[in-house]
């Protein structure tokens, strides 16, 4: 009787390794597509379109940065508060969960509407770009960003 080339429990441990591997890359794969501060830190540049009650519609244009710390530096955004026109700065700090949603709150310095702005959002297009509403009472805006230069 002839013997098989491998015995089987050399068969048994060659796919248990092969399976392992499989996972730790499978894994490894999965853990490059979660987001963390570091990930979604940079400038990112951002239209808001919406309506503000009392106020009517809003759309405005702007950028931020957020940083590795949780802060959010640089912020600055031209909006329309039904007609009329304000430059605004504003800065802040974020938080970002692994599956990329997360949220912000930003103390904004306006010449018409000074404010602290809550906002939720999650990072699409790997950390590339975000969607967001804001949470404020009596907002109806989303804004829609993407990173100045992409990763």
């Amino acid at each position: 009787m002839k013997r098989p080339l491998l015995s089987r429990t050399h068969r048994t441990l060659m796919c248990l390794v092969a399976a392992a591997l499989i996972t730790s890359v499978l894994k490894a794969e999965d853990e490059d597509h979660r987001c963390s501060l570091r990930s979604v830190s940079g400038t990112f540049g951002y239209v808001v379109t919406g309506i503000r009650n009392g106020v009517g519609p809003v759309a405005g244009a702007g950028e931020l940065t957020f940083h590795q710390d949780g802060t959010i530096s640089d912020g600055k955004q031209t909006v329309s508060f039904g007609g009329v026109i304000a430059d605004e700065t504003y800065s802040g700090t974020f938080t970002v969960n692994s599956d990329c949603s997360g949220s912000f709150t930003v103390d904004v310095a306006s010449p018409i509407a000074p404010r602290t702005s809550h906002v939720d959002l999650v990072w699409v297009d790997d950390g590339n770009g975000a969607k967001a509403i804001f949470t404020d009472a009596g907002t109806i805006l989303t804004a829609d960003a993407k990173r100045l230069f992409p990763r």
